[in-house]
């Protein structure tokens, strides 16, 4: 029901992965259409790729040096692999790019910019600073940045007006940072997430 959803209005679908942690469910999902799965860490996200998985989200930061070895140790090991995962932080790029100048040989990361609300839980919150991350992002040599990310399930209220206009209201301020980050063509990829 969800893909057949998500095709009818023309878009991509990369369900929760990290909810059942099911490779059946993965392969069933895919067969249906899915364009990947997500992941909440590089430890799930392994164990999808053992499960056959070639493209994935990993819907959280990951900066630290355990985990951007394993990721880089993936990558490295699996034809055809494509994952993406967050950054919300100057402070993070910075971490990566540390982590990589210390390697023999290091990816590039494609990594989403994660932008969040005020009192959120996640992202970065305000246009200006997510525009300066965008172009530290693009000029980094760690990472490519492939697209716009943004989660807020928290502020749900159960009002369904109110849902919908703080769902607007985010998806606009989405919207706004992904077409001035094309204008400026600071988005490295064919596809854009």
């Amino acid at each position: 029901w969800m893909q057949a959803f998500a095709r009818e209005r023309g878009l991509d679908l990369a369900p929760h992965g990290k909810t059942t942690m099911s490779p059946q469910l993965f392969r069933r999902q895919l067969d249906a259409g899915a364009w990947g799965i997500t992941f909440a860490t590089v430890f799930q996200l392994r164990l999808g790729v053992q499960a056959g998985v070639r493209r994935a989200l990993i819907a959280n930061q990951v900066q630290t040096a355990p985990d951007l070895a394993g990721l880089a140790q993936l990558l490295a090991r699996t034809a055809g692999l494509r994952t993406a995962f967050l950054v919300d932080s100057i402070d993070q790029l910075r971490q990566i790019e540390a982590w990589c100048a210390a390697q023999q040989q290091a990816p590039v990361f494609d990594v989403l910019l994660e932008l969040g609300v005020d009192g959120g839980r996640t992202g970065i919150r305000h246009e200006g600073d997510a525009l300066a991350l965008a172009r530290a992002l693009h000029r980094s040599p760690a990472v490519c940045l492939v697209g716009v990310e943004c989660y807020e399930g928290l502020g749900v209220t159960g009002d369904s007006a109110a849902d919908t206009a703080a769902a607007d209201a985010l998806m606009a301020r989405v919207n706004a940072l992904a077409l001035q980050c094309d204008r400026e063509a600071l988005f490295e990829a064919d596809e854009v997430i």
